[in-house]
């Protein structure tokens, strides 16, 4: 019970000092920063969801000291929140026929990140969009901000064209963002346990994700609905549909990890083919594109 409590302070503790980083304002500390709900994950996917909640707590109250309110609660929804989702769906469990534990699938767990993104994102649009500004003229406000102390004041050409490119997709890029934030962190934490044998449930395999059939037609339906409809509800279609389509990008990452495993030299292949997608952002446009296309053509199928 004491190494519980030690472990769930420890982590929400430091999860609270790596999030003060933000502050600093270099860049080193906001990197660093990315980093705020590792402990979270750690100590949620080694001792369990309440442990993981308690450290979440911890955090926040530690952030409240630290920086107050405002500051707590920004983290709360955006690092704990996710966490503690992620983690309860991740440790969810049944019995098989032989009474061996099926751990919730990958693709489930994606799901569940893209929805929990979605209903965030909702609640932020119906808020901005109660304000005398609505959700658009909020989004441009905030875009004409950011361009001011980036820009200098003789570019007005310059600055306009910074909120005429932001401005059509920026709160989907957030989302997209925060959502690849969970990613790498709930990733990194399991293969830290894994590798030190600390982990409660085994790895899901990326290779096997498999997705309800209603999800496609969701994001099908996101994604015309900001074709079709005017003003702020096509804003909020074409970002909402940003958020559902991610997912797709995971499962064309499946098919590429299917497709290397052919090979005896797997490893080093998909070594140079994460290379290339970091230096090469364009090809995280053809991995979605597999993933759209997988669940009627079956390409992991063909290449097993």
């Amino acid at each position: 019970m004491l190494r519980y409590l030690l472990a769930a302070i420890s982590g929400g503790i430091a999860s609270a000092l790596v999030y003060s980083l933000t502050g600093i304002g270099s860049f080193g500390g906001i990197l660093l920063a990315y980093f705020a709900p590792l402990p979270l994950y750690l100590i949620g996917l080694s001792f369990g969801w309440t442990a993981g909640a308690a450290a979440s707590a911890v955090a926040a109250v530690t952030i409240t000291l630290l920086g107050g309110f405002l500051g707590a609660a920004i983290f709360v929804l955006i690092n704990a929140l996710p966490a503690l989702i992620i983690v309860r769906q991740a440790l969810l469990s049944r019995p098989d026929a032989q009474g061996q534990p099926v751990w919730y699938p990958a693709g489930l767990l994606v799901i569940s990140l893209s929805v929990t993104a979605a209903v965030l994102y909702t609640v932020i649009a119906v808020w901005l969009n109660a304000q005398p500004a609505g959700l658009e003229g909020s989004v441009r406000a905030l875009i004409e901000g950011l361009s001011h102390q980036i820009i200098p004041a003789e570019s007005a050409d310059m600055r306009a064209a910074f909120v005429a490119m932001l401005m059509p997709l920026l709160p989907g890029i957030f989302a997209v963002s925060w959502m690849f934030m969970v990613v790498v962190n709930a990733t990194l934490a399991q293969g830290l346990l894994v590798r030190f044998k600390r982990n409660f449930r085994p790895s899901p395999d990326i290779v096997t994700m498999e997705f309800p059939n209603w999800f496609p037609v969701a994001a099908a339906i996101a994604a015309l609905g900001g074709y079709l409809l005017p003003g702020g509800m096509g804003y909020y279609g074409v970002n909402l549909a940003m958020i559902l389509i991610l997912p797709f990008f995971f499962m064309g990452l499946a098919v590429v990890h299917a497709l290397c495993r052919r090979s005896s030299a797997t490893a080093f292949i998909l070594i140079v083919f994460y290379g290339m997608l970091i230096i090469f952002g364009w090809l995280a446009i053809i991995v979605a594109a597999l993933g759209l296309i997988e669940p009627w053509v079956g390409l992991r199928r063909r290449f097993a």
